[in-house]
């Protein structure tokens, strides 16, 4: 059984009004030590989220409330000034991305430069009719994945450019049927997302809050 998750990256101390020092993953090796850290300083910024597991920053969009919503919104608008009527073309997707899980165990998770907008690339994986594999952007390192017999199979890691692929060993395959559905979930999961933003974004008075909440959500 498997399950898509939208996620995206979030580090509390990133909005936070103290004066807090960013948690880097390198300063915590222990994902224990680091997953109390992060729940310590998520709870003193009155968030309400659940991450994917512990030592991760990938939180299921369904799980963010209101009011961390609202504070993460106006974060990533004060990362963009909008003296030009157009800079809001420049607002950019939330880090992150969808997350497979295979009998409760992370399979795919977004990787480094990997954004909410991903969604497409995940999209591909189905609306792809070519035989043999080709690849699933998610960032880098990326996957590897081939479809046959109603059948998806996905490759480990890797950073190979997919003209010069030999030999790819199966990492795990799904039912393609199963991954449909559960791509059709998370679709949903995310406009419903970009409508939570662009709700966030009239309450603050934001001119072209439509746009810029596809933007921010990855979405039309």
């Amino acid at each position: 059984m498997i399950k898509l998750i939208n996620t995206i990256e979030i580090n509390p101390l990133k909005y936070s009004k103290e004066d807090f020092e960013l948690l880097q993953i390198a300063d915590y090796p222990d994902s224990e030590e680091l997953f109390l850290k992060w729940t310590e300083t998520a709870s003193r910024l009155t968030f309400n989220f659940n991450e994917i597991q512990k030592g991760s920053n990938l939180v299921d969009i369904k799980t963010i409330d209101d009011e961390s919503l609202h504070i993460i919104v106006a974060a990533k608008l004060s990362e963009v000034e909008f003296d030009d009527p157009d800079e809001n073309g420049f607002v950019l997707s939330f880090d992150g991305g969808i997350v497979l899980k295979k009998d409760d165990e992370i399979l795919i998770h977004p990787s480094c430069c990997g954004d909410i907008e991903n969604v497409e690339n995940w999209q591909k994986v189905v609306d792809n009719r070519s035989f043999g594999w080709a690849e699933m952007w998610i960032g880098h390192p990326w996957v590897l994945y081939k479809r046959e017999n109603g059948v998806i199979s996905f490759s480990d890691y890797t950073e190979i450019n997919i003209n010069e692929v030999k030999n790819v060993k199966v990492r795990f395959e799904v039912e393609e049927s199963e991954f449909q559905t559960e791509l059709g979930k998370v679709i949903q999961h995310q406009v419903r997302f970009k409508n939570r933003i662009l709700n966030i974004l009239k309450k603050m008075k934001i001119n072209h809050a439509e746009k810029i909440s596809k933007h921010m959500s990855g979405i039309e």
